[in-house]
């Protein structure tokens, strides 16, 4: 609001510049704060004299004041908004993640690179740009170095998506519930250790207050002693007092009764609002930042695997490894294991055709997350020098078989004779 006279007020629509900072700014939570901005000559631009201002972090700032005057929100409140407006700026390269969007990519922001700790940036491949993928470019584009890793998403977050919903189950919900009912029993006894810590401390800073208080000033030497050590009783009690605070933002909001039944309502219908036609892709993604903090990704230490650390909210900490789709056989997850079962089916006396239908049967897919055919299975052979199971060995076919018929080498079968036997294995 602006007024032209001192005692006129002007109202205006807000802005989004106004209310970020209206949120920015500590007097709105009650702080009196000096030292927010200083000026670097360094960063200064000729013509410019409002150039080369720098914002410090809150920790920096020489004056700090809480509480200084009533506030329209508390302090922890306020300092949450800070992290909020700080995340939802897209700077991998700062680790912030930015607000979920409307792209495909489930992990969008909180994907890092397990090679180097960076934040993964999203591209799209594809002919028409529809297949997103995490990539860590960050040392490609500063110092044209290769890129450190891409992995596709589509494959990963269906994964992530079953995770996710599992951990989101209702018999899970409930079990986070009542794991939630021992955390904050066990929170209220370190409240109360808590208590009697600044309780002590605020004993012995009144005892050295005492004491200095009662010495004759003509005993100078004993009262600047007597000084010294009721500064230091008090300097323990504001130590004390910020750990304590710093203990309570960390701890987990308690619940009323109320509150646990609704989440273990909502438990019971978090499958049906994810896959609900009116849910959108960053609706998703905000389910997903709910329980998530980081997923770590890492597809070069195993080949043909993605190795993930999902870093929950909660704290704790899962691994897992899922296999992916690669175009050649090198980069293979399954290759040795493959090449073991094709020999010892080929040993068996089994055909390409039939090594196929049990490979697929058992599990097995091609490097492309397809089925086995027979044809790649002869070509698998021809790689590894597997003999075949033929009748003639890895001789040359007859023109003539045993039984009379014509192999693919003899001559040309008149109209209306029989089809000679097939010669591939």
């Amino acid at each position: 609001m602006r007024g032209p006279a001192p005692h006129a007020v002007v109202w205006q629509p807000a802005d989004g510049s106004r209310m970020r900072s209206i949120l920015k700014n500590p007097g709105y939570a009650g702080a009196y704060v000096y030292g927010r901005h200083w000026q670097d000559p360094g960063r200064r631009r000729s013509g410019s004299p409002r150039s080369g201002t720098v914002t410090r972090a809150p920790e920096d700032w020489p004056v700090c004041l809480i509480d200084a005057h009533p506030g329209y929100i508390s302090w922890e409140e306020f300092m949450a908004n800070r992290k909020r407006l700080s995340d939802n700026i897209n700077r991998y390269e700062a680790n912030h993640r930015g607000v979920p969007r409307k792209g495909m990519a489930l992990l969008q922001g909180i994907a890092v690179c397990g090679r180097c700790g960076r934040r993964m940036t999203l591209g799209y491949s594809g002919p028409h740009g529809e297949y997103p993928v995490y990539r860590c470019c960050a040392d490609k584009s500063q110092r044209g170095d290769p890129t450190c890793q891409e992995v596709r998403a589509l494959p990963l977050d269906a994964e992530v998506e079953r995770l996710v919903l599992a951990a989101l189950a209702p018999d899970q919900v409930a079990l986070a519930v009542a794991a939630l009912g021992e955390i904050e029993e066990e929170a209220r006894l370190l409240e109360r250790q808590w208590a009697l810590k600044r309780e002590r401390a605020r004993y012995e800073a009144e005892r050295a207050r005492r004491q200095y208080d009662t010495v004759e000033p003509e005993n100078r030497l004993v009262a600047r002693s007597l000084e010294r050590g009721w500064e230091e009783r008090l300097r323990a009690v504001e130590q004390v007092e910020e750990e304590y605070e710093r203990w309570r933002r960390e701890q987990p909001l308690a619940l009323d009764d109320a509150g646990r039944a609704e989440i273990l309502a909502l438990g019971e219908c978090v499958d049906d609002v994810w896959h609900a036609p009116t849910t959108t892709a960053a609706d998703r993604k905000r389910i997903v930042r709910l329980v998530l903090q980081e997923a770590i990704l890492d597809q070069k230490r195993s080949p043909g695997r993605v190795l993930v650390r999902l870093v929950w909210q909660t704290g704790a900490v899962s691994d897992h490894d899922f296999r992916r789709t690669v175009h050649a056989y090198d980069n293979y997850a399954q290759v040795e294991e493959l090449e073991s079962r094709v020999r010892a089916l080929n040993a068996a006396g089994r055909m390409d055709a039939e090594i196929a239908a049990v490979l697929n049967a058992e599990g097995f897919l091609t490097p492309r997350g397809t089925t086995f055919e027979h044809g790649l299975i002869h070509m698998l052979r021809k790689r590894w020098s597997i003999p075949t199971v033929k009748i003639n060995g890895m001789a040359p076919n007859p023109m003539r078989w045993p039984d009379g018929s014509y192999s693919v080498q003899g001559p040309p079968r008149p109209s209306g004779s029989p089809a000679r036997p097939s010669s591939n294995g």
